[in-house]
């Protein structure tokens, strides 16, 4: 970014100096008034060229060049890709899940790395195992023994209580006493007492989800109701399990619902009498899914810089801006880089994530083979691109300030890095922070700067940034998000354009970089 007081300091002293009373300027009031006149209208007419001339061009070098590759990536290109995957989801029963079209999807991206830029790059997978959790019908619960005539109370799906995700299997349980658990279910010895009953414990306390509905299903529970604490309005929708799962780890099979606080206060004061009729209709199964990676052949493997998108959708839609544009974009970048042959001083690693909506799983597993493998230390620095062609976008950068402690500053770099591009194109951008929700967390979690762009989900829009950047107030910036009509339709290309080439310009710029880690580590370092 340009300094803007020493860009103002040579016309300051240039004004200063022209105030003096010397005797050269005593000696020009002499002249003929008609000579002076024509002398101070060429002199007007000079200041006033060098007082409008743009800032920047005082010093060329300190505004962002315009990366070579910016005009062999082209909108056109990218939504070509786009159409590819959503024919993919329109065979895969509109979606392109893990259990759906996602194979697919890789498949596609594997081909076109293999044919455009198998030169450039080495292009293989990571195959690993998900468990992925389904809703086949609505769950049914209902209770006698509760009040003063004890009658059949039926309690209301998304009301009353809902299923949680990952909370176990198909479960029928007929007229089943309840226990409540004290501690928020926390402590093995707090589940003493639980066998042969349907758990109720309240959210909160020093421990997981998980681990209260693990330890009461080890203490033979047969069911688990979670209920709001005081101040919760909304039931929750948390995913039962451990949250970087990986092979191997266990799985909840009892079912586990969530309740409403009041709800869950009439149980616990009628838990002597009451009794639950409850049905769930779920299915859990581990599948296998894949990451796909380009890694170029080029560049120093000790400065290594991954650029990540996830591939893979919500099952209940195609996932055009979320995220076939993050995903498009990255293969269109590097499908243009390997054209150019670009020349790189660090390797690239090009990644588009699986099972990233089922918990980041593709990207975990990722940076856990780094550190099996003891290669984490190889990785600079990542950036992540999920969501970059919002309808009713908000261009956002990933502010590094809000990254986790230690890794502020290099985070922030990497965020001035991509804002270049907006401040040279004058366009307007906002921050967000990166406190969770996509594929940079794994990375920020092992200690690996990171930053990335987005164009936002189901926020709304306020007035103000309806001022910035146009398009609807108080309506989300993505009104299809994780939805069926996450289709075609819903892709802004103007924001397609916009993120794609931001991103292409800090790619290129780290690519080619002689100093990234000094930069990274090191406030005022420029990136060379």
């Amino acid at each position: 970014m340009a300094d803007n007081s020493r860009e103002s300091q040579p016309l300051l002293q240039s004004n200063n100096g022209g105030r003096g009373q010397t005797p050269q300027s005593r000696a020009r009031r002499a002249l003929p008034y008609g000579l002076v006149a024509l002398v101070f209208i060429i002199i007007s007419v000079v200041l006033l060229v060098v007082l409008v001339k743009p800032k920047d061009s005082d010093h060329p070098s300190d505004k962002p060049k315009k990366s070579p590759l910016s005009d062999q990536l082209n909108t056109p290109s990218i939504f070509n890709h786009l159409e590819e995957l959503y024919a993919i989801a329109q065979k895969h029963n509109n979606s392109r899940s893990v259990t759906n079209g996602y194979m697919a999807s890789a498949e596609y991206v594997q081909a076109q790395l293999q044919r455009k830029a198998g030169s450039y790059c080495d292009v293989s997978t990571q195959e690993f195992k998900v468990p992925v959790w389904s809703e086949l019908a609505a769950p049914e619960l209902s209770s006698i023994g509760i009040g003063h005539d004890g009658a059949h109370i039926q309690y209301q799906n998304k009301v009353d209580f809902q299923n949680f995700r990952y909370g176990g299997t198909s479960a029928s349980l007929k007229k089943q006493s309840i226990k409540g658990v004290a501690n928020h279910g926390c402590f093995a010895k707090d589940h003493r007492g639980v066998g042969g009953n349907i758990a109720v414990i309240e959210e909160g306390g020093s421990c997981t989800l998980w681990d209260a509905a693990y330890l009461a299903e080890q203490a033979g529970a047969t069911g688990v109701l979670f209920y709001n604490n005081p101040t919760r309005k909304a039931l929750l929708f948390s995913r039962i399990r451990i949250t970087a799962w990986a092979e191997g780890d266990p799985l909840i099979s009892i079912p586990v619902l969530s309740i409403t606080n009041s709800f869950g206060s009439t149980l616990l004061q009628n838990q002597e009498t009451a009794r639950l009729t409850l049905k769930t209709v779920n299915r859990m199964t581990v599948e296998s899914t894949i990451n796909v990676l380009c890694t170029t052949k080029g560049g120093d493997a000790k400065d290594t810089i991954v650029l990540g998108a996830h591939l893979d959708s919500v099952p209940e839609g195609p996932g055009m801006v979320d995220n076939g544009s993050g995903a498009t974009s990255l293969l269109e970048i590097a499908l243009v880089m390997a054209k150019a042959n670009y020349e790189l001083k660090n390797k690239i690693v090009f990644g588009w994530w699986g099972a990233e909506e089922i918990g980041l799983l593709g990207s975990r597993h990722y940076v856990r083979e780094l550190v099996k493998d003891a290669k984490s230390k190889l990785i600079a620095m990542n950036m992540n691109f999920d969501m970059l062609a919002s309808p009713n976008y908000v261009p956002y950068v990933h502010d590094g300030k809000t990254a986790p402690k230690g890794l502020v500053e290099p985070s922030s770099k990497i965020d001035h890095l991509l804002i270049e591009y907006f401040e040279r194109e004058n366009k307007p951008f906002e921050y967000t922070d990166m406190e969770g929700g996509s594929d940079f967390l794994p990375f920020l979690l092992e200690g690996i700067p990171s930053g990335g762009l987005l164009t936002g989900a189901g926020e709304r829009k306020t007035t103000e940034q309806r001022t910035l950047f146009g398009g609807f107030a108080n309506a989300p910036l993505d009104p299809c998000y994780h939805q069926s009509c996450d289709t075609l339709e819903n892709v802004s290309k103007s924001a397609l354009k916009l993120m794609s080439q931001a991103a292409l310009h800090a790619i290129a710029k780290l690519a080619k970089a002689e100093n990234v880690r000094d930069w990274l580590a090191n406030k005022d370092v420029k990136l060379r």
